[in-house]
């Protein structure tokens, strides 16, 4: 009879047993507090100014939504429907709507976006069925336009290290990035925005403040404190978010009497930003201690080795973030844009070790500096932008080859990149890009060193004043991380090794999207097609016993469609925004089992949001979410131990809802409902969702 094996062959969310230290609809920003220029006569709109009164963007009708601009992937002022990519942007309210315990559960109702959790607390993110890999960092992070991947793995945490706390709004580029952003950027952007001291202080005031208090299920328990000032050209911001939670028993074995403690996180966070005039200072301080869930006691082939329940395991995590960046108009028509920025980190694990059953500590730190300097010129017809940026990691670690030394592991990435639109006609939009990344890494490390040119083109046709047809083709590239390339990790009884001979992941995207915007109708319909062709994809490949090593092993045709809808419900008491993808997938050599379709690529994918308002007192949001069945990366195992195939998980049903009050002008209470149905599905083979969680918050904003 067969057996059902977890594999730390499961993408990402066995990235951290990889870890050597385990130890709207606008697009992706610059930084977001860019200072930008007036429009050009022919652009769509000027910005939008949101009244005091309103509480919520989902309040405001959705003409004025769609006509606010935003900086695209190409970091110019545009419409969504006039980006040269796949956007789409959720606001905060959207977001805590879910619950918001982590961004990971909130981003799983945006649609096209595909976050799974598993052991080890990870999740994997996946756009377009390319994002999740075994260490799920095929899509780059950005808070503020900095970015926050790691620089050993080049995955990032969405969970509990990165709390998604004094959050604007979230802004995703679907597809190809690395026009703008280089590496990682491979199937996608996603880009966290906090909020400015301007976003807190009401019209006629010099200060403002919000509190809130978040708690309910496992013990969980959130506050939030933000406080703004401003005087003359100057103003700021500071926030503290804490965040404890005892966690879903989500790994009990009653047959065992095993009883899965190891979900329990404590996190604390400070942030502040300073802006005057031009310049604008961030910094932050993230501190997290969590529980490490592994998975029931079995034996296994690839890398899990002998996975079992961790009560002893834990992690704990130290983040500062910090940056100064000036955005200053030198004429009506030409800004100049520079920032600087600094990483730190210190990731701190312990594991029992399989073989002495004792603990053992990894410990991992990790350095980013990085900066970028481009100017943007715009005119009647025709505008462009062109810049320069440097980022150099380093990281020091001890689960390396013999032969390497910390010093080695050092990457410096010079990017250059240019990008323009020109306007020839007023219906008719043409956009390129270009950007050329040379990568630095030691010969010791990665004896394939490449450099990378990413191209972009797009032509925009608007036939109707509300309507517009658009094609696009881009090239994105991943180099391997310095893991992927350098780890000699033995954990759990099971090793896992790097590759110095590996070649950078490479991807070519073709699109086709129509855009309907009905004037004066409340109605937002958009259609894309969608064509993606990658090759040497990097993956671990079984070796035998427990061993593994990352290689370039396959090659992936994904094809798809995705379809979105906006409405405004009438006499403005609501809206709603429903998503459905269609994907298939073509994969070949991606491992020895391979059944032609990638991991965690469901064909199918349907979600809806729908947000209700009555008298500006009550108000109700509902968010469901429907999956077809997918193909795992755990392996089926016959009674020998021998795999025999991918494991494949049913598809499922999940919804989440909000109900809320405000009693007051500046009062508002919620209670929030996760999984509402109860509905019992697995998000990686073996790793089950939570059951019916609900919540309550309390917000006072000053």
């Amino acid at each position: 009879m067969k057996v059902w094996f977890l594999s730390l062959l499961v993408a990402g969310a066995a990235s951290a047993q990889a870890e050597p230290d385990a130890g709207v609809d606008t697009p992706v920003a610059a930084p977001a507090d860019a200072v930008q220029p007036a429009p050009a006569p022919t652009e769509a709109a000027s910005p939008v100014l949101v009244p005091a009164s309103v509480h919520d963007v989902a309040d405001l009708d959705l003409d004025t939504l769609l006509d606010t601009p935003v900086v695209s992937a190409s970091k110019r002022e545009q419409r969504s429907s006039q980006a040269p990519v796949s956007v789409s942007s959720t606001s905060a309210e959207e977001l805590e709507g879910t619950g918001l315990i982590s961004l990971c559960d909130a981003l799983q109702y945006v649609p096209g976006v595909d976050c799974r959790r598993g052991p080890m607390r990870k999740a994997a993110i996946s756009l377009r069925g390319l994002g999740s890999n075994f260490l799920s960092n095929r899509v780059l992070l950005l808070t503020d336009g900095r970015p926050e991947t790691d620089p050993w793995t080049g995955i990032f945490y969405p969970d509990e290290t990165t709390p998604p706390a004094n959050l604007k709004r979230v802004e995703i580029i679907r597809g190809p990035g690395s026009s703008v952003y280089g590496s990682n950027a491979f199937s996608g952007v996603i880009n966290v925005l906090t909020r400015d001291p301007e976003d807190l202080i009401a019209q006629g005031n010099q200060v403002g403040a919000e509190g809130r208090l978040f708690g309910g299920a496992d013990g969980t328990l959130r506050a939030q404190v933000t406080a703004a000032g401003k005087t003359g050209d100057l103003s700021g911001l500071v926030n503290y978010s804490g965040y404890r939670t005892d966690g879903p028993q989500l790994l009990n074995d009653p047959d065992r009497k095993v009883v899965d403690t190891q979900e329990w996180a404590s996190v604390n966070q400070v942030t502040g930003k300073l802006k005057w005039k031009y310049v604008t200072a961030n910094a932050g301080y993230t501190g997290s201690a969590i529980g490490r869930p592994g998975g029931l006691e079995f034996t296994t082939v690839g890398n899990c080795g002998r996975c079992h329940a961790t009560p002893n395991d834990s992690e704990a995590v130290q983040n500062f973030t910090a940056d100064v960046r000036a955005d200053v108009p030198v004429t009506d028509g030409v800004k100049v844009f520079g920032d600087a920025y600094v990483l730190i980190k210190r990731r701190d694990v312990v594991l029992r070790n399989d073989v002495t059953r004792e603990p053992q500590e990894f410990i991992g730190k990790r350095r980013r500096v990085g900066g970028e300097v481009h100017a943007q010129v715009t005119q009647a017809m025709w505008n462009a932008i062109g810049g320069v940026d440097l980022k150099v990691d380093d990281v020091n670690n001890t689960n390396i080859f013999s032969e390497l030394s910390p010093s080695d592991l050092r990457q410096t990435v010079l990017g250059v990149f240019a990008d323009g639109e020109v306007r020839p006609m007023d219906k008719l939009r043409v956009s390129a890009g270009l950007r050329y990344d040379h990568v630095i890494i030691p010969d010791i490390v990665w004896r394939k060193p490449s450099s990378e040119l990413s191209p972009r083109a797009a032509v925009i046709f608007s036939p109707l004043k509300d309507a517009s047809v658009r094609a696009s083709y881009g090239h994105s590239f991943r180099a391997p991380s310095l893991a992927e390339l350098a780890i000699n990790q033995q954990m759990y009884a099971a090793t896992l090794l790097g590759n110095p001979d590996l070649k950078a992941e490479r991807l070519d995207a073709f699109e086709l999207a129509a855009d309907y915007h009905p004037e004066d109708k409340g109605l937002r319909l958009t259609g894309t097609v969608f064509f993606n062709f990658a090759k040497n994809l990097i993956n671990p490949v079984f070796l035998g016993g427990s061993t593994s090593q990352f290689q370039n092993i396959g090659t992936a045709n994904v094809y798809g469609a995705e379809l979105e809808a906006e409405a405004k419900l009438p006499k403005n008491v609501g809206s709603v925004t429903a998503g459905y993808r269609v994907l298939d997938t073509h994969a070949t050599g991606t491992d020895a089992l391979s059944t032609g379709r990638l991991d965690y690529a469901p064909a199918h994918r349907v979600s809806l949001h729908a947000h209700f308002t009555y008298q500006d007192m009550l108000f109700a949001d509902f968010y469901g979410l429907f999956l077809s069945g997918r193909q795992d990366a755990g392996l089926l195992v016959d009674d020998a131990g021998n795999a025999t195939s991918h494991a494949k998980l049913p598809g499922y049903v999940v919804a989440g809802a909000r109900l809320g009050l405000r009693p007051l002008e500046h009062v508002t209470a919620s209670v929030s409902v996760m999984n509402l149905f109860n509905t019992r599905y697995e998000e990686t083979l073996g790793f089950p969702a939570p059951s019916t969680r609900v919540f309550a918050e309390l917000k006072l904003a000053y």
